[in-house]
């Protein structure tokens, strides 16, 4: 291969380069890949946390979404990459076009020979019997009263090309339309983490994946002034202030230090009816050492506080540690010895227990719990929700890591004309709570009903009741009677260990199958006899001496079921603890998001630069005319009085319907002004 093909072949790629860069196809397809994918980033919420996606795509499908960026869009590595591509696909297309429509701009195309003009998309010959000048006169006057900037060319032969151009402007909406996408994809590049990407590229960028404090986090998650683009989040709770915030970043998330602080003053929330949220707001301070003096300024839903590059928007309100004062009840002790707790939310409090060591993380408290009234309750208050009271949500974690999830309700509600404390429990997040309902006394309190389960679970006191509400008869021995009783701490033992499924699980395993009917029934009336007796017991402490179970009232047989219910499914309530919310003090935090966005400006003036080119190629139309004049042919003694042969022709860059009709009503002036 000679030196010369080696030069020649260099050129030769560097064409094929830009022609792949500048052509149609690829920016077409460009423009449809960053459709689809602001399709995807307007359908799928973004930048949520991985256990959500999980929850509502599942652990296969979520896997897949996330390798895919999906739930990342715009700060996937291909998004950035289709970016760059369109960037520099329309600047090459701009580069190598922009000279043509500058020349097409000032070009009037005056030189285009008579069999040019007559394959134009409108041409028509005439006759005027006016001399060429004159008619050359008259027929620039007539162009340029209808908007036309004219130039005439002389033609070798005699013959003179009058060229009209109108609407030279068009051409610029293919600059603007072209150079604005440019300008967008240069915004959205500065918006982008292509940063971030390379830092982790580099090792200098480790997401934190870890809950962990604040002083906590590795250096390697933390970002400073570097970062000059990005959106995050922080929950500020009332009285105090930040001045960090927090990134969600592929799988964990990043710390952004700010160069300000925001305290918040007060939040404020208003609610509907439904207990939806109607409004909330929050008094913001913003200091910095760049400040004479602080900004104050009250915060709501779509009015943020601008400073600088910087955004501070009120997306969010949650709980900001609320103090929370417990009673953590022991669902098996033989006492009656609840242990205080005096701690907040969003804190971890370990507790020993005889059945091992736990973990409770107090994740929530809610002061408003709405539900629709019942329609007894609508027809008396007229109202279609009411508030179930407070509520917290916490965890209690094993040493293993099994969590169970609880949700305890301070105030009882009305369960068909009958008070409990409801409590729900679930492992999964995906799971919905099942409730335990918890029958008040007749105070509307909690007394009763652990008082009475703290009877069942001490054998020493069942042995005492049990004996005095079954005594010795003279027929009975000593042996017989102390199987009796043996046999009711049995049942009772079973019942609180599984409730009665213990029982039946007892008499399948230990009994043969042709005597199970008549030993359960035998069983189960020993357990309901001893259940009784202990709840009369119970009565007989509160002060009341009914002699049997007929002279219990109604309400306390009813309270007598609903208790037996609620204790039958404690076994599946998770490790054996109540938590009773006695007092609290709600503080409320606010969710600010931050942002800063250098690119914002660029890309709204990339739009507006869209909407003047759009104009300009919708509204703007390029029209050509050309009109040539040659002497007409006669012979003999006329050719003195020769007129003038024209030939008209016209181009619209827009052919319309009213095209047509518009050249006709051009020709019809020239025809007219022409004697």
């Amino acid at each position: 291969m000679t030196q010369e093909t080696v030069h020649s072949a260099a050129p030769r790629k560097q064409r094929v380069l830009l022609d792949f860069l500048g052509s149609m196809n690829l920016a077409v397809t460009l423009l449809v890949m960053l459709s689809i994918a602001s399709v995807i980033g307007t359908v799928l919420q973004q930048n949520q946390a991985t256990q959500d996606y999980i929850i509502k795509f599942g652990p296969f499908w979520a896997e897949v979404f996330n390798s895919l960026g999906l739930f990342h869009v715009y700060g996937a590595a291909w998004f950035v990459l289709v970016l760059v591509f369109l960037l520099l696909s329309t600047s090459v297309c701009v580069t190598r076009n922009t000279p043509g429509f500058i020349k097409d701009m000032k070009q009037f195309s005056e030189k285009l020979s008579l069999k040019a003009l007559q394959h134009q998309p409108q041409h028509t010959e005439f006759t005027s019997k006016d001399d060429l000048q004159t008619e050359q006169a008259r027929v620039v006057k007539t162009l340029q009263a209808q908007g036309y900037k004219t130039k005439v060319h002389a033609r070798d032969d005699g013959s003179v090309t009058v060229a009209g151009l109108k609407g030279r402007w068009n051409r610029l909406g293919y600059f603007f339309t072209h150079v604005s996408i440019v300008v967008i994809c240069i915004g959205a590049l500065l918006d982008s983490n292509l940063l971030l990407k390379y830092r982790e590229l580099t090792g200098n960028l480790i997401p934190e994946t870890r809950t962990i404090s604040l002083k906590e986090v590795p250096q390697t998650a933390w970002l400073g002034p570097e970062n000059t683009s990005f959106r995050g989040s922080v929950n500020v709770p009332e009285g105090q202030k930040s001045d960090v915030l927090f990134l969600p970043y592929e799988d964990g998330y990043l710390v952004q230090k700010l160069p300000f602080m925001v305290e918040v003053k007060d939040f404020r929330i208003e609610y509907y009816d439904t207990g939806m949220p109607k409004n909330y707001e929050s008094d913001l301070v913003l200091t910095s050492p760049e400040l004479d003096e602080p900004i104050v300024k009250t915060i709501a839903v779509n009015h943020p506080l601008y400073y600088k590059n910087y955004a501070i928007y009120q997306s969010s309100f949650g709980d900001g540690g609320s103090l929370l004062n417990l009673k953590v009840h022991p669902l098996l002790s033989p006492v009656e010895n609840p242990i205080g707790l005096q701690t907040a939310v969003n804190k971890v409090e370990p507790l020993k227990t005889p059945i091992g060591k736990f973990n409770v993380e107090f994740n929530d408290f809610r002061l408003f719990n709405m539900v629709p009234t019942t329609e007894e309750e609508h027809a008396k208050t007229g109202k279609k929700f009411h508030n179930n009271g407070p509520s917290i949500i916490f965890k209690v974690r094993n040493e293993q890591g099994k969590a169970w999830e609880y949700e305890n309700y301070m105030s009882p509600s009305l369960q068909e004309n009958r008070w409990f404390y409801m409590t729900g429990v679930r492992t999964m997040n995906s799971e919905p709570f099942r409730y335990l309902f918890i029958p008040a006394d007749a105070k509307r309190q909690k007394t009763r009903f652990f008082k009475f389960l703290a009877l069942i679970n001490n054998p020493v006191e069942n042995t005492r009741i049990f004996k005095e509400a079954f005594p010795q008869s003279e027929q009975t021995d000593d042996k017989t009677y102390a199987l009796q009783i043996r046999l009711m701490q049995q049942l009772m033992t079973l019942f609180r260990a599984k409730g009665f499924d213990g029982i039946s699980e007892f008499i399948n395993k230990n009994v043969p199958e042709e005597e199970r009917q008549k030993v359960g029934d035998y069983y189960f009336g020993q357990t309901s006899f001893a259940l009784q007796s202990l709840f009369l017991d119970v009565l007989k402490q509160e002060g009341a001496q009914p002699a049997s179970d007929a002279e219990v009232s109604d309400f306390d047989k009813q309270w007598f079921e609903d208790a037996l219910t609620a204790i039958n499914t404690i076994p599946h309530y998770g490790p054996p603890m109540y938590f009773e919310l006695e007092s609290f003090k709600h503080i409320q935090s606010t969710g600010l998001q931050i942002t800063k966005s250098p690119g914002k400006d660029v890309v709204y003036f990339g739009s507006a630069m869209l909407i003047i080119g759009v104009f300009f190629l919708f509204y703007v139309r390029q029209k050509r005319i050309w009109v040539n004049l040659r002497q007409a042919e006669n012979s003999g003694d006329q050719a003195d009085k020769a007129g003038t042969d024209i030939t008209v022709a016209g181009k619209d860059n827009k052919p319309l319907p009213e095209t047509e009709t518009e050249f006709e009503r051009l020709v019809h002036l020239l025809r007219t002004s022409s004697h």
